[in-house]
C-alpha cells in the first residue's frame, strides 16, 4: 500500500513540475488603408506583465495567416492537462455568418468572400486551447474597421460566443456590436487597465474583472466596457507570488518579434 501511495505521490509531484504559464502574444498594425497606432504598445505591456507573474512569452508582430496559424497549433500542441495559458491579440477583428475572427496583417478584406479563407476563426482558437487546465483568451480588435454590411457606416463587430470549456475565458475590449473609436493614444486604456490588473491584482479573474470594466468605463466616459464570456469554474490568479505576499515589481523583457516556438 505504500508503494502505490508513493508512486502515486511521485507522478504528482512530477505532473506539477513540468506545469506551465504560456502565453502567445500578437500585434497586428500593418492594414491596407487601416493601420493601427497602438497594437505594438499594447502587447509590449501585456506581454511585460505576463513574464513579470511567471509566463513564457512568445510574441509575433505583424503577422500573417500562416503565422498565425502555426503559432496557434505550436501552442496547442504542446499543451498539458496543467498548463496555464493565455492567448492576446491586438489588431482588428470582423465577423462573417456570426463567427468570430482575427485579421492577419496585411489582410484588405475587399468582399466578405475572403474572410473565412484569410481571417483566423477565434472558434477555432477557443477549441485550440481547450485542453490546458486554464485558457484566457484575450482579444482587443474591436475597431474602427470591418466588412459594410451593406451599408458602409455599418461596420461588421464581434459578436457573443461562448467559450469552449468552463476552464476558459473570452475576454474582449468591448461589449459585443460595440466598436471602439480610434484615437491618436499610442496605447490603449483596456491594454494599460489589463496590466495593471495582471501584475498587481491579488484576487482571481473572475473577481477583479468587473473592477477593471468599471474602471474602464470611468476612463471612456462609459463609451467602452469589456465583455468576458465564461466564468471560470476554478477561478485564476495571475499574481500567485503576491497573493503569497512574495511579490516583488518585476522587470521583464518580453521577447519581441518572431518569438521562439519552443514549448
Amino acid at each position: 500500500m505504500k508503494k502505490y501511495l508513493i508512486t502515486g505521490l511521485l507522478l504528482l509531484v512530477i505532473v506539477f513540475a513540468f506545469a506551465e504559464r504560456k502565453a502567445l502574444v500578437i500585434a497586428n498594425w500593418n492594414y491596407p488603408n487601416a493601420v493601427l497606432k497602438s497594437p505594438k504598445a499594447d502587447a509590449d505591456s501585456i506581454a511585460a506583465a505576463l513574464e513579470g507573474v511567471n509566463f513564457n512569452i512568445t510574441r509575433l508582430n505583424n503577422a500573417n495567416l500562416n503565422s498565425m496559424k502555426s503559432a496557434i497549433d505550436t501552442l496547442a500542441a504542446h499543451l498539458s492537462s496543467e498548463d496555464e495559458v493565455v492567448f492576446y491579440f491586438s489588431g482588428h477583428g470582423t465577423n462573417y455568418k456570426n463567427v468570430n475572427y482575427l485579421v492577419p496583417a496585411g489582410v484588405n478584406l475587399a468582399s466578405q468572400l475572403t474572410i473565412d479563407n484569410n481571417c483566423y476563426s477565434l472558434s477555432a482558437l477557443s477549441n485550440k486551447l481547450k485542453n490546458a487546465k486554464t485558457s484566457i483568451i484575450i482579444v482587443e480588435a474591436s475597431k474602427i474597421w470591418g466588412i459594410p454590411d451593406g451599408k458602409a457606416t455599418n461596420p461588421k463587430t464581434f459578436v457573443s460566443m461562448k467559450s469552449a470549456t468552463p476552464k476558459q475565458v473570452i475576454i474582449f475590449s468591448s461589449q459585443p456590436g460595440k466598436i471602439v473609436q480610434n484615437s491618436n493614444l499610442t496605447k490603449s486604456v483596456f491594454s494599460m487597465a489589463m496590466a495593471k490588473y495582471i501584475a498587481t491584482s491579488e484576487v482571481g479573474l473572475n473577481e477583479f474583472f468587473p473592477v477593471l470594466s468599471n474602471e474602464i468605463m470611468q476612463k471612456t466616459g462609459n463609451a467602452q466596457k469589456p465583455w468576458i464570456s465564461g466564468t471560470l469554474s476554478n477561478d485564476f490568479i495571475f499574481n500567485t507570488n503576491l497573493q503569497k505576499g512574495m511579490w516583488k515589481s518585476p522587470s521583464p523583457r518580453p521577447k519581441i518579434g518572431g518569438g521562439s516556438l519552443s514549448w
